[in-house]
């Protein structure tokens, strides 16, 4: 028999994780904490939330159950292999588990007569500098960026660029290969018109929000649906970006959508949103530039539920282990409520795995079972 926290790892195709160990060969000459028994310990310390390091140090000493699922190793074990161990290799797992996800999922049905749809956007994780001097950040603190790429419809990062916090948004950015017939939404930061005619060019659809100082050129007004009223569009319009004089004017014609909206202090205030999707009726593109909140959500949860800030190991390597590591989890955790349609919250399924991460399990166990069963 096994423990549910082995179970875990199912979702993993057992031959991908052997060829990717021979790939980086990860596992030479290593007898006890090989690279499936090093990605356990670290779902098991995101898993369980602990308070601190210590408290995560000390139950690796002291709790025979988890010492009878795996084996017992100490902090200092932990940070070199976190240190050393190449983190590709979580980084193609965490690959993998997204392909898995994604694999013959239909379109949600609020996005059938919209198509895919992806937000970027980044989060901040600070880090003590002293600790952390790779990662400067300004001149007290230390910090890196997660560059994320969410997809709407698993609701679930494509990809994470991690780099230190004082690289700018828009240089991952630029440095991002998109795909023809997907809309991305992104904030006023990765604001660039001679990208957005290159997007034109190549069927990338994108919504994002004007900036204050947006020089825009009123081309024609396009008249409003019941349902644009009903929604506090003000204003639809095809409208040129950019000025000669500066040299930024756009070559192709973009859409200006103007809505009144309620902020999260409950003021009202009108926003500009800027898309190429002409084919959409304006209330729909205020809708999608609402679904951007989605990524913030994601950020808040992992920051809250996972384990990002503080750190076994202090080099780039051990850091970019430790954040790969947690979204493996939430990646997994994805997959087991999308195989299980498991009713409740992504919190509550958390937690039910979490309060019986030491379950024995028989050979023949099947996860989706015991969790509708539970």
């Amino acid at each position: 028999m096994s423990s549910l926290l082995n179970r875990l790892l199912d979702v993993i195709d057992k031959d991908f994780l052997r060829n990717l160990v021979n790939k980086y060969n990860s596992d030479y000459k290593v007898q006890k904490l090989t690279t499936e028994v090093h990605l356990l310990y670290l779902l098991y310390y995101h898993l369980t939330e602990k308070d601190s390091l210590e408290d995560f140090v000390s139950e690796l000493e002291d709790n025979k159950r988890l010492n009878r699922v795996l084996p017992k190793i100490s902090k200092s074990q932990l940070s070199q292999k976190n240190e050393s161990r190449n983190y590709q290799i979580f980084f193609e797992i965490f690959q993998h588990l997204f392909d898995k996800l994604k694999a013959n999922r239909r379109l949600r049905k609020a996005l059938k007569d919209i198509g895919s749809v992806k937000i970027i956007d980044s989060s901040t994780v600070t880090l003590c500098l002293s600790l952390f001097p790779w990662a400067k950040y300004r001149s007290s603190k230390g910090g890196i960026k997660l560059h994320t790429l969410y997809d709407l419809n698993t609701q679930s990062p494509e990809n994470i660029i991690i780099t230190n916090a004082i690289v700018h948004d828009k240089e991952v950015f630029d440095n991002l290969t998109l795909n023809p017939s997907v809309t991305y939404l992104f904030d006023r930061a990765y604001i660039h018109y001679q990208k957005f005619d290159d997007f034109i060019e190549n069927d990338i659809y994108f919504v994002t929000r004007a900036k204050s100082n947006t020089k825009i050129e009123f081309i024609r007004s396009i008249n409003l649906t019941s349902k644009d009223i009903e929604a506090n569009i003000l204003l639809d319009a095809d409208v040129m970006l950019g000025d000669y004089t500066s040299k930024t004017k756009m070559k192709h014609k973009m859409r200006l959508v103007k809505v009144k909206i309620t902020d999260r202090d409950s003021k009202e205030k009108v926003i500009d949103i800027l898309t190429n999707r002409f084919d959409l009726d304006a209330h729909v593109i205020a809708k999608l530039y609402k679904e951007r909140w989605e990524i913030e959500l994601f950020f808040k949860w992992i920051k809250q539920h996972l384990k990002i800030k503080r750190f076994f190991g202090q080099n780039e390597n051990a850091v970019l282990t430790q954040i790969y590591t947690a979204i493996i989890l939430f990646v997994i955790l994805k997959l087991i409520q999308k195989q299980s349609k498991f009713k409740g919250t992504l919190l509550q399924l958390t937690r039910k795995i979490k309060y019986s991460i030491f379950s024995h399990i028989r050979r023949k166990f099947n996860l989706i079972t015991w969790l509708n069963d539970h």
